[in-house]
């Protein structure tokens, strides 16, 4: 799947794009308001949709191929195990017991196997016997793995949606404590191990995120890469007293801290399409609205979703 499937194929950025484009494409605003709250559960979902379609759409047939070639290629990693194992005890004249570690030997590196226990076997000293049996017992399982379905995968011990959930997600989720972008940095926990800010390439306007002016209903349109560049000021909660300089935003406490926000006037045409798009479920939302200081200049208006969805390619330099 991380082959075929774009939203797979590389990082969790371009998996974000992918995410960004759905909602666009579909004018999910509940999507878009899970996403932004939280990331990662959304990001979860996504991933887990789109393995249910890969698997039940138009790409069943090629992942039932896939499936049975990773039958295939299993079978011939055992058979030749029981070779090599079998050739070195007979001709070593080894036991049971070398038998076992030297097949377990063979395949440790590319399959997961439980510890094997010669207890009841202890007599057996005719390993090619042994083998043509266990030979006999592979093709049996590979004929019933052959007919499993893709729905009976999902009962499997790990499924797909969670290896690939372990792949692209085991990351960093912190956000923005402006406008709630995530930061992009691979490491978990990169600020403790590696001593390096959560960051990310691009924010958004902070009424995504529902910040507004103190004591009023005005959203604050403003992207935080611009206010981090002005001379303006902000309170960084709802109910400290002490004005901070957005220049020095670091001081404003833990939240703020470890962040590294890049000063600049680029403002992303997507998430100005969106607060344009969803101007009224945003108002109804947060109970705020977009007037006075928080009015929508309206150069933001001329911007279409098509756009929109274009300037993710830009955004992300991927495609």
């Amino acid at each position: 799947m991380r082959c075929s499937c774009p939203a797979f194929s590389e990082n969790r950025l371009n998996l974000e794009k992918h995410l960004l484009k759905s909602f666009a494409e579909k004018e999910d605003f509940n999507g878009f308001i899970n996403y932004i709250q939280n990331p990662r559960k959304q990001v979860e979902a996504f991933i887990k949709a789109r393995v249910n379609t890969y698997m039940s759409g138009e790409s069943k047939d090629a992942a039932l191929d896939i499936l049975r070639k990773n039958v295939d290629d299993i079978n011939k990693l055992v058979s030749q195990a029981l070779f090599d194992a079998t050739n070195k005890v007979t001709t070593q004249n080894g036991d049971i017991d070398m038998w076992a570690k030297e097949f377990s030997s063979f395949l440790k590196d590319k399959l997961t196997l439980g510890a094997i226990s010669c207890q009841n076997f202890m007599d057996i000293n005719n390993f090619d016997f042994l083998k043509e049996e266990i030979e006999k017992g592979l093709i049996s399982i590979k004929e019933e793995l052959n007919r499993l379905s893709l729905d009976k995968i999902k009962e499997f011990r790990v499924r797909p949606d969670e290896i690939l959930i372990d792949q692209l997600c085991n990351c960093c989720w912190e956000t923005c404590p402006f406008c709630s972008a995530v930061c992009t940095n691979t490491v978990k926990d990169h600020v403790i191990k590696d001593k390096i800010d959560h960051s990310c390439p691009f924010h958004r306007s902070k009424a995504v995120n529902g910040v507004h002016y103190r004591n009023t209903k005005e959203m604050c349109v403003k992207f935080c890469t611009t206010e981090v560049a002005s001379d303006g000021n902000f309170y960084p909660d709802g109910v400290s007293g002490e004005l901070f300089l957005y220049k020095d935003y670091r001081k404003a406490g833990p939240r703020f801290a470890n962040r590294s926000i890049t000063p600049d006037e680029y403002t992303s045409k997507y998430w100005i399409w969106f607060v344009c798009k969803f101007k009224k479920r945003l108002e109804e939302h947060y109970g705020l609205s977009f007037t006075g200081r928080g009015e929508i200049p309206p150069k933001w208006t001329e911007f279409t979703k098509e756009e929109a969805i274009e300037s993710l390619d830009e955004m992300y330099h991927t495609s």
